[in-house]
């Protein structure tokens, strides 16, 4: 899935300066006069020259971006900046209050209180911002991995443009080298992870959520069969294309890489307000699910030590969006050493395909087996939607060994974050016992998705879960 870039950077900085006026200004007021209104005329005055002051600033903002290039810019350049909005800002306050005969109202003193405040706030806040912003992509595991192929040609122009970005969304976990005979173990900078003859090998086991391809014309048709096959894993592709320059017409409405005009492959472009209602709506479900699992805890837990010595919790390695390692917990429902007794029973495995399925299975405890049948053994994924491994809707994420066997087609289905529950659990679970059927109905889920499709397959799980249908 491809989120389309959204401007709520932007917008978060632009609220920052709005609130830097607003402080600046009062302070300046209260400096000038010892005490923030003199009068109701100074209210009324102060609320004129607030109200022209953002209304130009905001202004600006709207005809043109002047925070696009934050990130580009070094802390003179960026003074300079601030320094220079802020005289506009002044200045066109200057004319609206000039025009509503007000001017002779303000205190020249107060103008240049305001003016040094409000640029030393800005100043601070931005550098500020420009600390914080890459740490929440790396720690909130918001980045989305990239990877570079390219040729000779365009290889050290495409390195350059990307890491002069300073895109904070974007990890380079490496480049793939297309056309050349002998591979370096670095290029520019950037790992060396792959040839084209390997390419589609590498990309069905990393994780990786898109690329960028650029490369000249004389290789493209030897590409784009592999491109084919990347497509189906899920994998978002931006292809360079030549766009010629127009002088005429300097603006153009692609997807831009430094230089590097693309366009976008994707099998599902999401609108950035319903990932955002999505999230919102994961961290509500995991709040509420983490304050029961604190009660389940203390029930369950004694019961299913007594049954069974061991751990309270079950957690394993699975795979997650586009092929993320992460830590899936459950209640223990098993016996410890089921791991190790799984491959005697592989023979009676009822599912056709990488999937284990086994309707008595000796190796479940008997409070075990009441804990899935009622799903309270799924309680402690709610875990996983709070770190953000797992959401409440989505696929089920696959074992290491269940994984390893995919083709590109199956990884496809991993391009979604996975979920607590989804289309195939409440399509007739219990019924489907081939692989590719569920792999269908999750693709099918991943191509037609939408935050209303989320809202109906949790209430069809609630109302399978009263039944005591369960969802595994």
């Amino acid at each position: 899935m491809y989120q389309r870039k959204s401007r709520l950077q932007s917008l978060i900085i632009l609220m920052l300066d709005c609130i830097c006026i607003v402080v600046s200004l009062t302070l300046a007021n209260y400096i000038r006069n010892g005490r923030f209104f003199v009068s109701d005329n100074a209210r009324m005055d102060f609320g004129m020259l607030l109200g022209a002051s953002l209304t130009v600033f905001l202004a600006m903002n709207l005809f043109r971006n002047t925070n696009r290039d934050i990130f580009l810019r070094g802390p003179l350049h960026e003074l300079i900046h601030i320094v220079q909005n802020n005289i506009l800002m002044f200045a066109g306050a200057a004319i609206i209050l000039y025009f509503l005969n007000l001017i002779d109202a303000y205190s020249r003193l107060a103008f240049l209180y305001f003016l040094l405040l409000d640029c030393g706030l800005m100043f601070l806040m931005h550098q500020l911002w420009k600390k914080v912003l890459p740490f929440l992509y790396l720690h909130f595991g918001e980045t989305r991995k990239l990877l570079l192929v390219a040729d000779e040609e365009y290889g050290a122009a495409l390195v350059e443009d990307m890491k002069g970005m300073k895109d904070f969304r974007y990890e380079i976990t490496g480049i793939a080298l297309v056309g050349m005979e002998s591979l370096p173990e670095e290029f520019e900078g950037v790992k060396v992870i792959s040839d084209e003859e390997h390419l589609v090998e590498y990309c069905k086991g990393a994780s990786l959520d898109e690329m960028i391809v650029a490369i000249g014309s004389g290789k493209k048709k030897s590409i784009l069969p592999r491109m084919e096959i990347m497509s189906e894993m899920g994998i978002t592709i931006h292809y360079q294309i030549p766009v010629p320059e127009l002088r005429g017409a300097r603006q153009k409405v692609l997807s831009q890489f430094g230089r590097f005009y693309t366009v976008t492959y994707a099998n599902r472009v999401a609108p950035v307000g319903q990932i955002l209602l999505k999230r919102l709506l994961d961290l509500c479900g995991a709040a509420v699910g983490c304050a029961v699992l604190l009660v389940l805890t203390v029930v369950v837990g004694p019961l299913i030590k007594l049954e069974s010595p061991g751990p309270i919790f079950f957690s394993q390695k699975r795979v997650g969006r586009n092929g993320r390692i992460f830590k899936m917990y459950k209640f223990r429902s098993m016996y410890a050493d089921a791991e190790e007794r799984k491959k005697e029973l592989m023979d009676k495995n009822e599912m056709s395909g990488f999937m284990f399925k086994m309707e008595n299975d000796p190796r479940i405890t008997r409070i075990g087996r009441f804990m899935r049948k009622t799903s309270l053994d799924e309680f402690p994924q709610f875990l996983n939607i709070l770190k953000g491994d797992m959401s409440l809707v989505g696929t089920r994420p696959p074992t290491l060994d269940e994984f390893a066997q995919y083709s590109p087609y199956h990884k496809k289905r991993l391009s979604f974050r996975p979920g607590l529950t989804g289309m195939w659990q409440v399509s007739g679970r219990s019924d489907i016992t081939d692989f590719e059927e569920i792999v269908r109905l999750d693709v099918e889920y991943i191509d037609n998705w939408s935050f209303t499709l989320d809202v109906k397959i949790l209430i069809k799980t609630f109302l399978a879960v009263f039944k005591g249908d369960g969802a595994k």
